[in-house]
């Protein structure tokens, strides 16, 4: 049994949040100069413990022998692990279990399984010589869920919140020469409940743990508030001064302020930018006070506050940083020690319905983020935090939500330094006793430690603007302490809480806990009824919307004309970042793995792959509309169409760091390109400009007139050059009758040989696509949520071959005729019946001859398109290798919509097989190299096999994506409707005398 807490047991008690573990403060690195400080040089009072621990796995802590904190490392049972690590992804025996909502043992709260998996962590250190006389902290980033200290076999504390640090005093256990350290981990515990969150559950140390050397005077932390108003910022900053042995700080003690000149991700401020402080930094030594009042100590401080003139304002747009250096000095004038904190001058308030910074309102163009990596699951690097946040920007994301927990406080500092706006989330979501909870007792001071160590541990960070208590927790009177507490404790930033809006309501729900209403998944008519009635006047931002779940954000763009143009309106936050699979070893190749594949039950399958990016940080094809709504200048038609209209959506910047050009297409061809010359235009401002004098617009062919902006100059997040904003206008349109189809050159081969009809076969009528997962769950039948469309499908009999022949409810002809020269005109008649409304298309399928490999058409792309997810496709002829399956759950992907033709090539022998739209005019398009049966069979990746020859599908409807996985379902605009359909289209086979990027104008890429 554990020594001391063994007994007591606090993993099971839910009042127990720690024991003898130090105040929260600000991260401070200690340095012996200021201009070690500036450097950020390595600190001589740091001990980095990072590495290879002794590691042991038992089934309970009540299993724990006291040797097993005490003894010797070694022996039967004991291994090595990585630190930071997930000891479930190490090979112990002990797996990942995914759920959403449902707990993973049987509750109710704060009940325990019997089997509660319990790490020793195990390593030895020696205490530096220079540290002598100096107390020694151990630092410990994170744990899941909740764990104890050992120095020597004596025990030091047990702490709780997962994603919080913790720290704890080690001196007075330490002996001289080596000294041994035992970290005892408990996977589930009493806390638990209020970290049912939609991710892994884990185990193990999964964030930094080091040892700090604290003089028995120090800096113990630094609070700092920096507000912007005209141009002008005011800095109030207070350091609490503490003694190690609790004892008051003789007098004499001072601070002294330094502030550096600012810089951003841009580089170096202008030598004319730099600010005029109004104290003069060799001099600003404000002396350590005791705040002493009747009844109250309170603690040694000193503080200092100064308007700071001409200073550069903190946004997500520009994000200028000020290095604030905070000397100690002893009562002889000499510097004790010396710390930095990174702050920028901002404000941030509500007023009239909008969220303002810096006195103006921003559009929040967000993401929610777990921290996940596919091969050390929690446990990521700084490097993985800052490629996170540079494919952010490169996507034009201005604002990511803690989603569901305090980060590393790097990722915070990355935040500060690239620029996003960040919601700083309480690590509390009691999902599976969603209202119960927070009116617990006995989880008050749950709520309470875990909300105020947060805004303790975060406050500096210009990049935070607002703080939210939590996720899915109901809303109780637990919130209400939590946000008084941080109201009182932080004025400067607004309070965010959706469940206060989802149990309350709208318009006057939960006003105490949450200043903005922050609505999930809400759709886009409610969205825009609240804004443009004035339903309350509160700002409304979608804390979650568009569920990337697989093939999906269909809608993206009808979301964003809502959020762009309706007052009271601001945006919000994508669900989510990134696919949270697992790469897991089967069968000697590996796959990348959701719930249910590691043996955890209950799960909830793959719903844990509902990112914008793959697991390894791949970018899915949403991700070109994403950067699309959230592109920072628009282009259009001006009126009348005398020019173009441009228009600056930032708040902060103009154009300049842009360079803009134009791409001029005739028939999907380019034709002529060139740089567009644009005056300055400054934040939400717009101009007119004419058009350059190459573009002309001939009769008899489609004309379109693309516009590109690209970085003027190398930045920390992308080169120059990077595409940041893309738009396409439309200069003249042509619906031509159809005529027969011509060669495609002057070659007059013998094609004899290859027929159309040897070229394709199995030709027939598609109702059918391989479910999606905003269609319906094919992997979690019983799941009630998600859509509905695939469990009509199934009913009505679409997913078996030939459906649409055994149904006699589906009237269908299907002609192929003949035409001279070889041509084959494919004809479908179809009337669909009302008792098969919304359909998943309707379209033809064949398969083409295996020698044909490569596709090239005429449409939108050249990205996967969908009805309701097009918007950032431009119009032109593209040209490549067809599409590989990018999701981790096979299902339908690889469109292309409005397609005015459709080829493939066969490279050997050098043939074009065309499609060519009769009616409609347009088709939509894909080829894979799997059918719609084997998609939807397979389960993840392992199981799909590559077929030898392409299947092509030629819809003249297709069905929208939306969201439906969780969230609305397809619009009505974009679903297929009943009653009759003409399909017909002709199969022409040529030579192939146009190479792939040669002078016809294929794009392979934009």
């Amino acid at each position: 049994m554990l020594p001391v807490i063994g007994d007591l047991r606090p993993w099971a008690d839910p009042e127990v949040v720690s024991i003898g573990r130090l105040p929260m403060h600000v991260p401070l690195v200690r340095h012996d100069t200021r201009r070690d400080a500036q450097r950020n040089a390595a600190s001589p009072w740091v001990l980095p413990l990072d590495g290879r621990w002794r590691f042991r796995r038992f089934s309970h802590p009540d299993r724990v022998p006291r040797t097993a904190v005490a003894g010797d490392a070694a022996g039967t049972g004991w291994r090595t692990t990585p630190v930071p690590g997930n000891w479930t992804l190490d090979g112990v025996d002990d797996t990942p279990h995914y759920t959403n909502v449902v707990m993973p043992f049987a509750g109710p709260p704060p009940r325990l399984p019997d089997t509660l998996p319990t790490g020793v962590y195990r390593r030895t250190f020696r205490r530096p010589a220079a540290w002598r006389g100096r107390r020694v902290v151990l630092h410990l980033g994170g744990a899941e869920s909740v764990h104890a200290v050992y120095v020597n076999g004596a025990f030091v504390g047990y702490g709780t919140d997962s994603r919080l640090p913790s720290e704890y005093d080690l001196t007075d256990h330490l002996v001289a020469g080596t000294n041994s350290l035992a970290i005892v981990v408990v996977r589930y515990s009493a806390q638990s409940y209020v970290e049912d969150q939609d991710q892994w559950w884990m185990a193990g140390l999964h964030r930094s743990v080091f040892l700090e050397a604290r003089a028995q005077t120090h800096l113990a932390d630094v609070q700092v508030s920096a507000s912007w108003e005209d141009g002008s910022g005011v800095l109030a900053a207070q350091a609490r001064i503490a003694r190690a042995d609790g004892d008051a700080v003789p007098e004499g003690w001072q601070v002294r302020w330094h502030l550096d000149a600012p810089t951003n991700a841009l580089g170096p401020a202008s030598t004319d930018a730099a600010p005029e402080v109004l104290w003069d930094p060799d001099t600003a030594v404000t002396p350590v006070a005791a705040d002493l009042q009747p009844y109250v100590f309170s603690g040694h401080t000193a503080s200092v506050t100064a308007r700071v003139r001409h200073v550069q304002a903190w946004t997500a747009e520009t994000p200028w940083r000020y290095r604030l250096v905070v000397e100690l000095l002893d009562p002889a004038g000499r510097v004790a020690e010396a710390v930095t904190q990174h702050i920028g001058f901002r404000t941030v308030e509500i007023r009239n319905r909008s969220l303002l910074v810096n006195g103006r309102r921003i559009i929040v163009r967000g993401v929610n983020r777990h921290d996940h990596h596919p091969d050390r699951g929690k446990a990521v690097t700084v490097d993985d935090l800052r490629a996170d946040i540079v494919a952010m920007k490169q996507h034009n994301i201005n604002a990511v939500r803690c989603s569901h927990y305090p980060n590393d406080h790097r990722f915070l500092d990355l935040c500060d330094e690239l620029g996003l706006y960040v919601v700083d989330e309480a690590n509390i979501e009691s999902h599976a006793y969603n209202t119960s909870l927070c009116n617990d007792p006995r989880y008050r001071s749950t709520w309470l430690a875990r909300g105020t160590r947060m805004v303790e541990r975060d406050r500096n960070h210009p990049s935070i603007i607002l703080w939210s208590l939590g996720n899915e927790a109901g809303y109780g009177t637990n919130h209400e302490a939590l946000a008084a507490w941080i109201r009182a404790a932080d004025p400067t930033r607004p309070l965010h809480y959706e469940g206060a809006v989802f149990h309350a309501g709208w318009a006057e729900g939960g006003r105490t806990v949450t200043d903005v209403v922050c609505p999930m998944y809400a759709p886009v008519w409610a969205v825009e009824h609240y804004g443009r009635n004035e339903i309350g006047d509160r700002p409304l931002i979608m804390c979650e919307y568009s569920h990337a779940m697989g093939n999906s954000n269909g809608s993206l763009a009808d979301y964003w004309a809502v959020f762009e143009h309706t007052p009271g309106v601001q945006g919000g936050f994508l669900w989510e970042w990134k696919d949270h699979g697992i790469r897991q070893r089967v069968d000697g190749g590996w796959r990348l793995a959701y719930g249910g594949q590691f043996g955890d039950v209950p799960n909830d399958g793959n719903f844990v792959a509902d990112g914008l990016m793959s697991s390894d940080l791949e970018p899915h094809p949403a991700m070109r509309e994403v950067a699309w709504v959230h592109r920072p200048v628009r282009v259009a038609l001006a009126a009348h169409g005398s020019g173009l209209h441009v228009t600056n959506a930032q708040r902060f910047t103009d154009l300049s760091h842009l360079v803009a050009s134009w791409t001029l297409r005739h028939d999907g061809v380019i034709t002529a390109r060139g740089l567009l010359e644009v005056p300055a235009v400054g934040p939400e401002e717009s101009v007119q400009i004419p058009f350059p004098r190459e573009v002309h617009a001939p009769m008899g062919c489609e004309t379109h007139l693309a516009v590109q902006w690209r970085l003027r100059d190398d930045t920390a997040w992308a080169p120059a050059g990077h595409l940041v904003a893309w738009d396409e206008v439309v200069l003249t349109t042509e619906h031509r009758a159809v005529p027969p189809s011509a060669p495609d050159g002057d070659d007059t081969r013998d094609l004899v040989s290859a027929t159309v009809r040897e070229a394709v076969t199995d030709v027939s009528l598609s109702l059918w696509r391989a479910a999606t997962d905003n269609d319906g769950f094919k992997l979690m039948r019983q799941h009630h949520g998600g859509g509905r469309a695939l469990q009509q499908w199934v009913e009505w009999g679409l997913d078996r071959a030939g459906a649409e022949l055994l149904d006699p409810r589906i009237d269908h002809v299907m002609h192929l005729v003949d035409e001279p020269g070889g041509d084959v005109v494919v004809e479908h008649h179809v009337n669909l019946p009302a008792a098969l409304d919304d359909v998943a298309r309707v379209g033809s399928v064949f398969r083409a001859h295996e020698s044909f490999t490569l596709v090239r058409w005429f449409g939108l792309g050249p990205h996967e398109n969908y009805p309701d997810r097009c918007a950032s496709a431009l119009t032109g002829v593209w040209a490549g290798e067809p599409d590989e399956l990018p999701y981790l759950v096979p299902q339908d992907f690889g469109l292309r919509t409005q397609c005015r033709w459709f080829e493939l090539i066969a490279p050997e022998p050098e043939l074009v097989l065309r499609v060519t739209p009769i009616s409609p005019h347009h088709v939509n398009c894909s080829a894979t190299w799997h059918t719609d049966h084997d998609l939807f069979a397979a389960r993840d990746q392992t199981e799909l096999v590559r077929r030898r020859q392409l299947t092509v599908h030629v819809d003249a409807a297709t069905r929208g994506l939306g969201t439906a996985s969780c969230g609305p379902d397809v619009l009505p605009q974009y679903r297929v409707r009943t009653g009759p359909w003409t399909l017909a289209y002709r199969l022409s086979l040529r030579p192939l005398t146009t190479p792939l990027d040669g002078p016809a104008g294929s794009d392979r890429s934009r």
